[in-house]
């Protein structure tokens, strides 16, 4: 269930909102995960770049989404590129927000939570990372479209 614009609102409601025009890039494959980005209006798309080929879009984003939460989880770098296919509206929460509301405290409930959320998501970044391999191990795609459309539907849905 997506949270409305209201709703984010409510629980960041000191948070700054930052407008990102249609193509703009609002997140950059490689850099440091200091914020989660809360889509508040408009579309984003995510991209990926494998072997410097054109960027494949591994998901389409709108109001209520989150980006941001595998590298913050992780503290890796981006694994990929979010640009705004319109004018986008989103919250900009700080890393350090974001884990003191998922309740990492340094009791057992605390570091249990902590650890389960970043199992789960080192779990979805190695995946992310090995789905090209198992591509080139596949015989049914024989040309760059073919390629293509197998990678994008393996990739749908896949948020940052």
């Amino acid at each position: 269930m997506k949270l409305k614009a209201a709703e984010w609102k409510s629980i960041f409601p000191k948070e700054r909102r930052r407008d990102f025009l249609k193509g703009e890039v609002m997140v950059l494959e490689g850099g440091l995960a200091r914020d989660l980005l809360v889509i508040l209006t408009g579309k984003a798309r995510v991209e990926k770049r494998i072997r410097g080929r054109d960027p494949l879009i591994l998901a389409r984003l709108g109001a209520g989404e989150i980006l941001g939460e595998l590298s913050i989880l992780t503290g890796r770098r981006r694994s990929a590129t979010v640009v705004a296919e319109s004018g986008v509206s989103a919250l900009i929460v700080p890393a350090a927000k974001v884990r003191k509301l998922l309740g990492f405290g340094s009791g057992g409930r605390g570091k249990f939570q902590r650890q389960m959320m970043e199992s789960l998501a080192r779990r979805l970044v190695r995946l992310l990372e090995q789905l090209p391999m198992y591509q080139g191990a596949w015989k049914e795609p024989r040309t760059a479209a073919a390629v293509r459309t197998a990678l994008e539907k393996m990739y749908a849905g896949w948020a940052i």
